[in-house]
């Protein structure tokens, strides 16, 4: 019978030793193998999924930014504002204009005081600069939202 292995024996104690320098480190190292863990590699700690409220990856291809503005408008219309807007973000940059002026209505007071119950903070600024970005980009239906911001703000056109 064949004596045990060194990775066994360490696992059994919850130590590891130190390739470098033949110490070992105390405590429970994680186990690949136990269910629920993962070691970390550089490979895959870049492939790792975003955090629950970190920002979501850019897409800017039209199917994928087609679905995370159907997905961000759900979310808005549930007044998950915070998670709507992260899908707004990371769609912003692809070929769909409304992408924008779904962003520019979640900062916006009109829209979030229509809502039964909003989780994100208004900002008639931002919500000012992303209706004009939204029309430079082709969205028409952000004329009366940036006239009616424009009004609030008291700037002229």
């Amino acid at each position: 019978m064949a004596p045990p292995s060194t990775a066994s024996a360490e696992q059994a104690h919850g130590t590891k030793a130190s390739s470098a320098s033949g110490r070992r480190m105390s405590g429970p190292q994680p186990d690949a193998s136990e269910p629920g863990q993962r070691i970390a590699t550089p490979a895959s700690a870049s492939r790792a999924p975003p955090a629950p409220d970190g920002p979501l990856p850019p897409v800017v291809e039209p199917a994928a930014v087609a679905e995370m503005l159907a997905e961000g408008l759900t979310q808005f219309e549930q007044g998950k504002v915070v998670q709507a807007r992260r899908h707004f973000v990371a769609a912003m940059n692809g070929p769909v204009p409304e992408v924008l002026l779904a962003l520019a209505r979640s900062y916006d007071t009109y829209h979030l005081s229509r809502l039964p119950t909003a989780d994100g903070a208004p900002d008639m600024q931002r919500a000012l600069v992303l209706y004009e970005r939204a029309l430079e980009r082709g969205a028409k239906e952000a004329a009366p939202d940036l006239e009616r911001t424009r009004g609030i703000l008291k700037i002229p056109r």
